[in-house]
């Protein structure tokens, strides 16, 4: 049994897609049988209101699955889906190459694989929405080459806007985006807020989007000081996010809540809301993202210091 599993057994914290979205473990089935056909039934089945990134990223976090990408369907010479599920994973082995330190602490092997791996995934990524502009899951993908081979802020915001024209509102483009716009990337502070804050307030009310604005701040804080959260006008504008999205009436969770959950709960806590942090990580249970939430030895913690708070 995969460790995750084990750990979603005890109740400990679980990075896996499938304990946060049991609708995708066919996907993952299928995955493992090599089953080509029934692959393309899953996402042409998924509901309208489940973004396919998220199905998407669940393929490209599975280790080995590029071998049988790359011949499934004709590969994707001939299946749009078939590139955009091996351009996502490629993708995704690109940053595993590259390492989460910062650029002074990363070798030139390592970029240099980086580099390389993001070359081939934007190759096969641009032939995709070149035949298919309408995939949002291409496009968000194409979001993340653009800002790891560092293409400039002009192309990325016009993959952001193609995103936004083959589905409105697209959630995991905008937290893609936000990091585009963090000044690491090229951006800038008010180039970051200001677009979260558009994300927030032309989405439908009890949509996910406004969880940008707690990335949005939560990078703001990285780059002037934490105590940046703990402002009142900004901790209220979070509160309001979290109203707008996750504690709206008309909230539903659709594919990605467990990430605008996380992002809500962590920049919370950060904030020093500690019952809004605690009713937040209640809705999560056992369910952690990689972002922002730095291990689950972190969430565990928090948790501990919760329960003794009294929060509530």
């Amino acid at each position: 049994m995969p460790l995750l599993k084990i750990s979603s057994l005890l109740g400990l914290p679980s990075y896996d897609l499938v304990d946060h979205y049991p609708d995708l473990a066919p996907l993952r089935r299928a995955l493992h049988a090599e089953d080509w056909p029934a692959v393309v039934a899953f996402f042409d089945e998924l509901p309208e209101h489940d973004d396919p990134t998220v199905a998407t990223a669940m393929v490209a976090e599975t280790r080995g699955v590029e071998r049988f990408l790359r011949t499934a369907g004709g590969g994707p010479a001939e299946s749009t889906l078939a590139g955009t599920l091996l351009g996502a994973r490629l993708v995704w082995m690109a940053w595993e190459a590259r390492g989460a330190a910062r650029a002074r602490y990363t070798s030139n092997r390592q970029f240099a694989s980086f580099h390389e791996i993001l070359r081939e995934a934007e190759r096969v990524l641009g032939d995709v929405t070149a035949e298919e502009p309408g995939n949002i899951a291409a496009w968000t993908a194409r979001l993340r080459t653009a800002r790891g081979l560092e293409l400039g802020q002009a192309e990325a915001n016009r993959r952001y806007e193609r995103a936004a024209k083959a589905r409105s509102d697209p959630f995991y483009a905008q937290l893609t985006h936000v990091q585009q716009l963090c000044p690491k990337w090229g951006g800038s502070l008010d180039q970051l807020l200001s677009f979260a804050r558009r994300c927030a307030e032309t989405s439908p009310p009890g949509s996910l989007n406004a969880a940008a604005v707690a990335e949005a701040h939560l990078e703001f804080a990285y780059e002037s000081g934490i105590a940046h959260l703990r402002s009142p006008a900004v901790l209220d504008e979070i509160r309001d996010a979290v109203a707008r999205s996750v504690g709206h009436p008309d909230y539903r969770p659709v594919h990605g809540w467990v990430q605008a959950e996380c992002s809500f709960s962590y920049v919370l806590w950060l904030a020093g809301d500690l019952s809004g942090a605690s009713a937040r990580l209640a809705a999560l249970g056992n369910r952690i993202t990689i972002y922002p939430w730095g291990s689950p030895r972190e969430l565990k913690t928090v948790r501990r210091k919760l329960r003794g708070a009294g929060a509530r």
